[in-house]
């Protein structure tokens, strides 16, 4: 036999062998699973080697080295696990922020997260970075949605939250169909406490030098846990977001001082917690909470306007104009919003007198002139009507 033949013949077994092979890592490697957060891990005997891998999150791919794929770090013992469990849960998306993408995520050992993928940020350190993040963390209040824990890498940063299971505030608002549970004014009430007593503590406690302390407050940012608790989310948000993304979206941006003087200042809180009560109180869409493809109302010029023109008994929301023995009530919060949105930042209150304002108008006692509102849900107004004590140091 001709040795040529034979050297030809070995040749082309080993260039199909490497093609097989070839195609095999290949296939592995481009592997995508439909609506998980994905990993793709190479081994060889059980072990993994090489030093990047494809990391799939949502519907974007990154690239992470092994070590970089052990760096979730938690703020909370009690909630710990590995990012491989992460990377492996089954992922639904929650929507787009101005941070970027969330995903509901479920774990394997049966507790859900929430997974921020965060883009536009202001070009950090890593130790920047950590140290904003952890600042964030450190705000630890009752009605404050808690920072699980984090993830740094140079192409990927992640924000893990708790999972808030009863939706957010703009939902139970405007969302008016199929088996919605009336949203009545005790509900109301205990939603402004809640927030009222959340900034409070921000504006008293942050750490976020020349920023907002929340900077972002919308209903859709107001949630609510299992147990119909009001919790924050997105506070803090503003030490790392782009300035040009930020001036875009953030609420505070839309504020009237930030119009005429391209500022923002603490008191750009409070006037968003004004909006955030004529929200609450008209039952319409905000202009600063409107989704995209919605159209919102500018409430503060409209319910000025109602006021010039004496509307005040169209002002209120239909589902809750009707609880007679609840409008005193609903008058003083109006006023407190009134007082809120002030054009000039000097003239509204300081969010402690907000929070004392809002405390002291008493939830009624229902009588026959009342219309039925047996469906309102309290919102857990028993811890919320304990002492404003819980809002932090006073310094």
């Amino acid at each position: 036999m001709n040795i040529s033949f034979i050297i030809n013949v070995v040749l082309l077994l080993a260039i199909i062998l490497l093609l097989l092979l070839y195609y095999n890592t290949y296939t592995r490697l481009n592997k995508i699973v439909k609506g998980q957060i994905h990993t793709v891990i190479e081994k060889e005997d059980d072990v993994e080697i090489g030093v990047e891998k494809k990391i799939e999150i949502g519907e974007g791919t990154v690239i992470m080295t092994v070590e970089e794929r052990k760096g979730l770090i938690f703020f909370n013992d009690s909630q710990k696990f590995q990012m491989g469990e992460l990377l492996r849960a089954s992922a639904e998306p929650l929507g787009h922020g101005i941070l970027g993408n969330s995903y509901k995520a479920m774990l394997n050992s049966g507790s859900t997260i929430v997974v921020k993928r965060l883009r536009d940020l202001k070009p950090f350190t890593k130790e920047e970075f950590e140290k904003i993040v952890n600042a964030i963390a450190d705000m630890k209040h009752p009605n404050l949605l808690p920072l699980l824990a984090y993830y740094h890498s140079r192409d990927e940063k992640l924000m893990l939250y708790s999972f808030a299971g009863n939706g957010n505030l703009f939902s139970r608002l405007h969302d008016r169909g199929g088996n919605r549970a009336p949203f009545g004014w005790n509900s109301r009430l205990s939603v402004a406490r809640g927030v009222a007593r959340a900034l409070v503590y921000l504006h008293l406690n942050h750490k976020f030098q020349n920023v907002v302390p929340h900077g972002n407050l919308r209903s859709s940012n107001v949630l609510f846990d299992e147990n119909d608790a009001v919790l924050v989310s997105d506070f803090g948000l503003a030490s790392l977001i782009a300035q040009p993304i930020a001036a875009q979206h953030m609420v505070v941006y839309k504020s009237p001082e930030y119009g005429y003087a391209r500022k923002v200042t603490m008191q750009a809180d409070v006037w968003s917690y004004g909006s955030l009560l004529i929200e609450l109180l008209t039952g319409k869409v905000s202009i600063n909470s409107a989704p995209q493809g919605t159209n919102g109302v500018d409430l503060c010029s409209w319910v000025h306007r109602a006021v010039r023109e004496e509307w005040t008994a169209e002002i209120f929301d239909k589902e809750i104009s009707g609880q007679k023995s609840a409008l005193p009530g609903m008058l003083r919060l109006l006023q407190l919003a009134m007082r809120c949105i002030e054009r000039f930042p000097e003239k509204r209150p300081e969010m402690r007198e907000v929070m004392r304002e809002v405390e002291k108008i008493q939830v009624p006692v229902i009588t026959e002139d009342d219309d039925d509102v047996s469906g309102d849900r309290s919102l857990t107004d028993d811890s919320l009507s304990t002492s404003t004590s819980i809002i932090g140091d006073e310094r």
